[in-house]
Formats: C-alpha cells, structure tokens, sequence
C-alpha cells in the first residue's frame, strides 16, 4: 500500500506535511500534539486508500 498511495498525484506533498507536522511535535516533547498529528496522519492515509483514487495509468500492473 506504501507504494500506492506514494503513486497518487499530490500525495507524496501532503504525506510530507503530515510527517514534518508530527516530527516538530517529538522534537517539542508535545505528546499530545505528536498523538494527535499521528492520528491526523493515519486518517488522512486510510481516507487516501479508501477513496478510490487511482494509481496513474501504466502503474498498476506493477502493484
């Protein structure tokens, strides 16, 4: 799945966003935010591989 969603256009930006977003909250020993920015994350992944995106053309077969 890690490759998939890599593969959908503009996610790769909004995946980076969400990591630099959680690592500032360890780096500010935030574990409320760093728990909240994870889930944030992971929610945000979930809806990415359930919203029935697709992976562009000549991708697919090498899932």
């Amino acid at each position: 799945h890690q490759f998939r969603i890599a593969m959908l256009p503009g996610r790769p930006r909004v995946s980076l966003g969400e990591h630099l977003e959680l690592i500032e909250a360890i780096c500010a020993r935030d574990a409320v935010a760093a728990e909240e920015a994870a889930r944030r994350h992971l929610h945000s992944v979930i809806e990415a591989l359930t919203s029935g995106d697709q992976v562009p053309a000549g991708l697919g077969a090498a899932l």
